[in-house]
């Protein structure tokens, strides 16, 4: 009888062991996949944000070099404009007025539209700033997660 007892005595302790071993191994495996899938989606976030960002900053570059070409335009405009104010150091002369007049308006609406193009071209480069840090964000959580791997 006390065989018995200790026959089931030991048949609980293994089958309890057994269920431990069980329980435990699968939390690995869950906590690994979790991993594996959090990894995965931070590479693909990083990879995302590495294109918007470099994309972003192509667009920010080639709004600048557009604005830096309207800016000489208009630093031309101002010269013409210039030109005409030092023909006579009374004034512009009658002859010249309404062409100087012409040059005079393109040349100050062409001012109001470079401050517009000027304050979107800021309004885009801060939109890609951030979104440089949401890439440096990713980034670092990735090493984060890895970091801790490696531990």
């Amino acid at each position: 009888m006390t065989s018995t007892k200790v026959k089931f005595a030991i048949g609980i302790v293994v089958t309890i062991s057994t269920a431990a071993i069980m329980y435990f191994g699968a939390q690995r495996i869950l906590e690994q996949q979790r991993l594996r899938q959090e990894i995965t989606r931070l590479r693909d976030g990083i990879y995302r944000s590495r294109v918007a960002a470099d994309r972003c900053r192509r667009s920010v570059a080639s709004g600048e070099g557009e604005l830096q070409a309207f800016d000489a335009r208009i630093g031309e405009m101002r010269a013409r404009v210039d030109s005409f104010e030092a023909l006579d150091p009374r004034g512009v002369p009658g002859s010249e007025y309404d062409s100087y007049m012409k040059h005079f308006d393109a040349h100050n609406d062409s001012v109001s539209v470079w401050e517009g193009r000027e304050q979107r071209l800021r309004t885009q480069d801060a939109a890609c700033r951030e979104v440089i840090v949401k890439h440096n964000s990713l980034g670092d959580s990735l090493k984060t997660i890895l970091d801790g791997l490696g531990s």
